[in-house]
């Protein structure tokens, strides 16, 4: 249909003779499903049968897994593809897998031999040099990491890689399958690097062996000693190896996997670790470390695995925490502002400090990690969380107790409200498991006040999925922020180790509404958007000479406003949901009082709609007018078409 199949991929030159591109003679490369998209006459993109329907994310997703083909990255065959990098990117969210598109300024032509009439590749062509460009990949956004897809990129030709299907970790291996290898990819960026003599070896536990996949989309099941070998490049002698797995829950096969476990160590020489049989390992956020958990999914101990002619005593010990430590111990903090790595006594680089005594600060407590569990609850139907997709009767924390927060700023940003985009901020018994947790506040949370994400009744937005696997973390809805209380902060190191920085007001907390998507306009990823079903007419005023779209977001008009002399108007057709209700938004969030947003100072400053510079392809213009004396004149010969086009074309002084 819309899809483009032809022959398998054999031999791949590099671009030598390019020529216009022709679905009919297109080199089909396997594992990757091409979808040909052109630019329509409305804006956006459509099938080329279908050149008045642009295409959404959601309808170029059907267009996929309607092909029985979701398992392959996808290719998009249209020219200047980056353009539409938003719309791919949340195509790439959806399928959970690669897009990959043109860059900005490339046609799409079929590079062939100079003679023959055999099926070609297509590459993206330069406009202007006429030079073959690399494609570019677009990853899921959730997912999204600086590591290599499936395919390597060359010259403009896609190559299918050949061999074990592995990816780097600092230190170590992450061995995937197609299945897995996205998710398996976004895990490997964000380990961090490891103690010195720590090999860590990302691999899935299948039948009581190790599962390893190949770029032709094969896998096998490899015991102790084949799995030795595929890590023949590695310096594993007398080293730490520890496994990345997840137990299998058969007891049989848990038996198996320990043999191959022990066989591994006896193999090569290294002490094996894995979580204990039944359990898991989990990527501990802001530590970038590995946490070992047990069957019931509760902190757990590493197990060794040990050759029995070992060189050497193990280099690590296994805690109750479920991390693994120098088997030297660890470094305790004790007091404010005190770090137990810093010298006791004057260097010479470092003299003593003369003078009467200093009072010292007073000491405070680190508290034993993770912190402890609060009983739950269920609440009653009627109950209010803030958040709109929170549905009511959650489970809620029965008892006080304390978590961590993330803290962008310290204590600085308490009174001016932690800053983020969501009605909810995110807490965790352990804050070596807290996003960017370099700055850390230590909460006091009232019952009712926060919602465990492991037991989570809700349907999650897009933006939000990545959320729902975490261990050990709450969710503290806006509306129940004044039942959490800011007790003390603290700063955290690249190990874990947790300084005190200082104690609080006992205040509560708030949200103070910020988003790297200027877009949002200091508004929540939560607004009410506007119009609700079908397109709406609106009106824009921009400067008549050289008018120029705003940077970040432009505001909007219901109805035809007044005159304004020296302005252009602009009579704008608005998709649904494309542009944001400020006075309902500004309804939403007034009950919130613990969030600050903008809401209210734009209700203030008249201001009824706002469309974000995301949106400017997606509306279109129907006429444009000029003030003529004490009214709106329409221009004549006005083009249409999608905002930013028309504007460029409007570049020029508008006469007066």
């Amino acid at each position: 249909m819309y899809a483009i199949t032809s022959t398998a991929a054999t031999g791949i030159d590099k671009p030598s003779v390019t020529r216009r591109f022709d679905p009919r003679r297109h080199r089909r490369v396997t594992g990757l499903f091409d979808l040909w998209l052109e630019p329509g006459i409305h804006g956006g993109l459509v099938v080329p049968d279908r050149p008045d329907r642009p295409l959404t994310a959601t309808a170029i997703t059907d267009l996929v897994r309607r092909s029985g083909e979701t398992a392959n990255d996808v290719r998009i065959l249209t020219q200047d593809g980056t353009r539409y990098a938003e719309l791919f990117s949340e195509v790439a969210g959806l399928l959970a897998h690669d897009v990959l598109v043109s860059p900005d300024g490339a046609v799409i032509r079929h590079h062939g031999r100079q003679t023959g009439d055999g099926p070609m590749h297509a590459i993206p062509l330069d406009r202007t040099t006429r030079q073959a460009r690399d494609w570019i990949v677009i990853q899921p956004p959730e997912l999204a990491t600086p590591l290599p897809g499936w395919f390597s990129l060359d010259q403009g030709l896609v190559r299918p890689r050949t061999g074990v299907v592995g990816l780097p970790l600092p230190g170590g291996l992450v061995l995937a399958t197609r299945a897995d290898f996205v998710s398996r990819r976004a895990a490997a960026h964000r380990l961090n690097a490891a103690s010195d003599g720590l090999v860590t070896i990302a691999v899935t536990a299948r039948s009581g062996g190790f599962l390893v996949g190949d770029y032709g989309g094969t896998q096998r099941v490899c015991d102790g000693d084949q799995l030795a070998a595929l890590l023949g490049d590695l310096p594993l002698y007398g080293s730490e190896l520890r496994l990345w797995l997840t137990w299998p829950s058969d007891a049989d096969e848990q038996q198996r996997l320990g043999v191959q476990a022990q066989e591994l160590a006896e193999t090569t020489g290294a002490t094996v670790w894995t979580p204990p049989p039944g359990g898991s390992a989990e990527l501990v956020d802001g530590r970038q470390d590995l946490r070992a958990l047990d069957q019931a999914g509760g902190p757990g101990r590493w197990r060794a695995f040990r050759p029995r002619i070992a060189p050497d005593p193990p280099a690590l010990r296994a805690t109750a925490a479920g991390l693994l430590v120098p088997a030297a111990g660890e470094l305790i903090i004790v007091s404010a502002g005190t770090s137990a790595s810093a010298p006791a006594d004057p260097t010479p680089d470092q003299p003593a400090v003369t003078g009467p005594p200093q009072p010292e600060p007073p000491p405070v407590a680190v508290p034993v990690l993770p912190l402890p569990r609060p009983p739950l609850a269920t609440e009653s139907r009627r109950s209010v969380y803030g958040p709109p997709w929170l549905s009511a009767a959650q489970q809620v924390n029965a008892e006080e107790f304390e978590a961590f927060v993330a803290a962008p700023g310290g204590a600085e940003s308490i009174a001016d409200g932690l800053p983020g985009a969501e009605l909810f901020l995110l807490a965790f018994l352990d804050p070596r498991s807290v996003p960017d947790g370099s700055q850390l506040l230590r909460v006091r949370v009232e019952a009712g006040g926060a919602i465990p994400m492991e037991v989570l009744r809700a349907t999650l937005p897009a933006r939000l999925q990545h959320l729902r696997g975490l261990r050990e973390a709450y969710l503290l809805p806006a509306a129940r922020l004044d039942r959490t209380f800011a007790v003390d902060t603290f700063d955290m190191d690249h190990a874990g180790r947790l300084t005190p920085t200082g104690g609080c007001d006992d205040e509560p907390l708030r949200i103070r509404c910020t988003s790297r998507a200027r877009a949002l306009a200091g508004l929540p990823h939560e607004v009410r958007r506007w119009p609700t079903f079908g397109s709406r007419r609106a009106y824009a005023v921009l400067p008549a000479e050289h008018p120029q779209l705003p940077r970040n977001w432009l505001r909007l008009h219901r109805h035809r406003p007044p005159t304004r002399p020296g302005r252009l108007l602009l009579e704008l057709q608005v998709p649904r949901r494309r542009a944001i209700d400020v006075l309902s938004t500004a309804d939403l969030l007034a009950p919130l009082t613990r969030v600050r947003a903008q809401a209210e100072p734009l209700r203030a400053a008249q201001v009824e709609l706002i469309l974000s510079s995301r949106s400017y392809p997606r509306v279109r213009v129907g006429a444009a007018y000029r003030v003529e004396g004490d009214a709106w004149q329409r221009l004549p010969r006005t083009p249409k078409g999608p905002l930013p086009s028309v504007l460029s074309q409007l570049h020029s002084p508008v006469p007066s």
